[in-house]
């Protein structure tokens, strides 16, 4: 495994970074499969970053192994959209390549290839490529490479075994997509002649995969109709021309890739068939059992867009679903932590129409309800949802960076300890007094509500406002509800009356608090049912 020395794995892992910092505007006007939110490139820098930086964390001296094993579990631990969780496992199965682990199934990356480059055709170089020409099996291979010459027998591998791994990760595969292009690179490679050295197989099996982009995307018909390359695909061919860069020791980029599409928006038609709502979690189980399977056929039950990935007993878990909380409940198979939801149209991310992404705020609501996410998440916020494990500050700094802002309010519900809320380099966070599940809704309904604008650091005085007037009145027996809502209504006036309820409520309830905030010109606000905690929450502000 010389050619890929822990040196070449560290830089593929800070280069793969920088070249998808400057790929991530290209690569999000294309996002439009399988939901078109434009939010590829944004994920697989974010999911590459986690990578990079769980390599940049190792001690000096560790092996190339090791290096390899960081940079894929660091980017599942950091994994965002399907795209990441694709792309994180592709780094998992690259990294069991190394390790001289056969794909589970090596004809899968030669029999999905298109025709047009299953067969080991036109080799030589085409013009004005860095690749060096490639001789036809049975021809004498050329010179080495100076400092870069080891045969390309690993890195052949470990592209099969990526390959097989990031298919292995999708619930429904489709054609057209990274998947494709993941098999075309491994079939390509293995093509080659194995006494070539590594960087010469990586050029052409570059070159080639760059050309066939558009033949592979017309696979599928969204793409097609769309007449965009796959982003996820772009995304994977960025990652791995870092890999040829670190490989030939080529410095980093500093603009981005000439092949990359042009940066701009495309009329993006939804995706049909896929849940309002994005939910990611962690889920631990023992290094043994390998949930991946009964993972993904859980979460195929209540969403589609299902990923699952990991191993070692570490599980990133990727559903698009109209029901967050039996998402989160379906993931029941472990413990479960950093679960995150949030609505797959809402602002997320550095995307292209964030012309000034300093003015806008974005929320952060925790909690222990699992039943309030979708709630949360359409309001605006994204959603740090707690049905196990303890918050960290590791989990915090996940949901603060998936609003994509500059500046977070975060709504910490009782959930998030001090410990969890210590300083990080990223966005600043504004923890704002919303210690309970009442505060939080009161919190998360003034800031999407706001009259000056939802959004804006208006937004967040008007919570802090609505929060600082709250008068609230906790309520364990249904029968003194409405003794309740007459007492905490004698007060000073307010704008609204919220109600949180554990149970689902019952005709004469309601009526009595929508009556009893009418005849005070208050607004009335039912939320739940929780399934959990007190049996109401009543507040005026």
């Amino acid at each position: 495994m010389d050619v890929l020395d822990a040196d070449v794995l560290r830089a593929w892992a800070g280069g793969a970074r920088t070249a998808l910092a400057l790929a991530r505007p290209a690569v999000d006007a294309v996002n439009v499969f399988p939901v078109a939110d434009a939010d590829t490139g944004t994920n697989a820098l974010l999911t590459i970053t986690g990578g990079a930086e769980a390599v940049a964390a190792l001690p000096a001296g560790t092996g190339a192994l090791a290096v390899a094993r960081a940079f894929a579990r660091g980017a599942l631990l950091a994994a965002r959209g399907n795209s990441g969780v694709i792309l994180s496992q592709y780094l998992a199965g690259f990294a069991d390549g190394l390790a001289g682990a056969a794909p589970t199934d090596p004809s899968v990356t030669l029999l999905t290839a298109p025709a047009a480059l299953a067969a080991p055709a036109a080799l030589a170089a085409p013009a004005g490529s860095t690749a060096l020409a490639v001789p036809r099996p049975g021809e004498p291979a050329p010179p080495h490479v100076a400092g870069r010459d080891e045969p390309a027998t690993d890195v052949v591998r470990a592209l099969a075994s990526a390959a097989t791994a990031a298919r292995a990760a999708v619930a429904e595969p489709s054609e057209g997509t990274v998947l494709t292009l993941a098999d075309t690179v491994a079939a390509r490679a293995a093509s080659h002649d194995p006494r070539l050295p590594a960087a010469t197989v990586l050029g052409s099996v570059l070159d080639d995969a760059r050309a066939a982009l558009e033949l592979i995307s017309a696979e599928h018909p969204v793409l097609r109709r769309e007449h965009v390359p796959d982003a996820g695909a772009c995304a994977l061919l960025v990652v791995l021309d870092a890999l040829h860069r670190a490989v030939t020791g080529t410095p980093e980029p500093t603009t981005p890739a000439p092949w990359l599409p042009p940066v701009e928006q495309h009329a993006h038609a939804d995706h049909e068939g896929s849940g309002a709502f994005e939910v990611m979690l962690v889920v631990r189980a023992d290094a043994d059992e390998d949930l991946a399977g009964p993972l993904q056929a859980r979460l195929a039950e209540v969403g589609d867009s299902v990923a699952v990935v990991g191993g070692d007993g570490v599980w990133h878990v990727h559903v698009h679903t109209d029901d967050p909380a039996a998402a989160i409940d379906a993931a029941a198979l472990g413990a479960r932590e950093q679960a995150v939801v949030r609505l797959v149209d809402a602002p997320h991310g550095q995307t292209l129409d964030d012309a000034e992404p300093a003015a806008r705020w974005g929320l952060v609501a925790c909690t222990a309800a699992p039943a309030l996410a979708a709630w949360y998440a359409a309001a605006g916020a994204v959603v740090l949802v707690v049905p196990d494990t303890p918050v960290t500050a590791t989990h915090v700094a996940r949901a603060v960076a998936d609003t994509g802002a500059s500046d977070v309010a975060l709504l910490p519900g009782g959930v998030v300890g001090a410990e969890a809320l210590t300083d990080r380099p990223g966005p600043v966070v504004e923890v704002l007094d919303a210690d309970d599940e009442l505060r939080v809704v009161v919190a998360t309904l003034a800031f999407a509500s706001s009259a000056s604008s939802s959004g804006t650091a208006a937004a967040v005085h008007d919570a802090v406002r609505a929060l600082g007037r709250l008068r609230v009145v906790r309520v364990d027996d249904a029968s003194a509800l409405p003794a309740a809502v007459d007492d905490v209504l004698t007060g000073p006036g307010g704008e609204s009356l919220t109600v949180l309820h554990r149970d689902p409520l019952d005709d004469a309830t309601s009526a009595h608090v929508e009556a009893a905030a009418a005849a005070r010109g208050l607004e009335p606000v039912l939320v739940g049912p929780t399934r959990g905690g007190a049996a109401f929450w009543v507040g005026v502000d």
